[in-house]
């Protein structure tokens, strides 16, 4: 059975009242969910691990939503990212205005403790500290900083696409946009990298977007 089969085989039973295959559900998806709320709304934000928490709670109360021509892993996320969405939308006050950090793409969290140890289980392949690639912390500040000015579409999209190896066909589904658009985002998103980071000429330096 492969991994999609075997989603959908748990969902099925998760919405025939099932709580040991929710339990399977959430050991499966803890850590994309975390992963995912941790580079969405930065890892220096208090809240990413209530936030994660509240999207299980919305996956169960939404179980009976699912239909099973739609594939579990995007459900997941698509319920992950209103959950963030919720949250940043309760944020967006003067007082509590947020910025997505560059560390909740490519870095460690605020108390040093690497995605691994935390259940993300998502590799950053452009993670400076991981390839010994010879980039300083001043060039990693640069990047930090070019991340942190994309508009907000145009992180999520990169995110989905180059760290959690989402399709373009996935990340339209999880948007609830079109594949055009994806690729459109993700293009934008390459060329304000490249023009922020131009100066810097490191090729793989630029989490760049796929024009494929």
């Amino acid at each position: 059975m492969s991994p999609a089969d075997a989603d959908q085989d748990l969902m099925r039973r998760i919405q025939e009242g099932d709580p040991a295959a929710f339990e399977v559900l959430v050991h499966a998806y803890q850590g994309l969910v975390f992963s995912l709320v941790r580079r969405y709304l930065g890892s220096r934000y208090a809240g990413v691990e209530d936030v994660a928490q509240d999207v299980f709670v919305r996956i169960y109360r939404a179980r009976h939503d699912w239909e099973p021509r739609a594939r579990v892993k995007t459900w997941v996320y698509s319920i992950t990212v209103n959950a963030c969405l919720n949250e940043i939308r309760k944020l967006r006050s003067p007082k509590h205005r947020l910025v997505g950090s560059f560390t909740a793409v490519f870095g460690e969290g605020a108390d040093g403790e690497g995605e691994a140890a935390r259940g993300g289980g998502v590799a950053d392949l452009h993670e400076p500290a991981a390839a010994g690639e010879g980039v300083t912390v001043a060039v990693a500040a640069r990047v930090r900083s070019a991340v942190d000015g994309l508009p907000e579409q145009q992180r999520l999209a990169t995110v989905l696409s180059r760290f959690h190896g989402c399709s373009h066909d996935e990340v339209a589904a999880v948007m609830g946009t079109t594949v055009p658009a994806v690729k459109s985002l993700l293009m934008r998103a390459r060329d304000r990298l490249r023009r922020a980071l131009a100066d810097l000429a490191a090729p793989g330096t630029v989490p760049a977007g796929d024009d494929a």
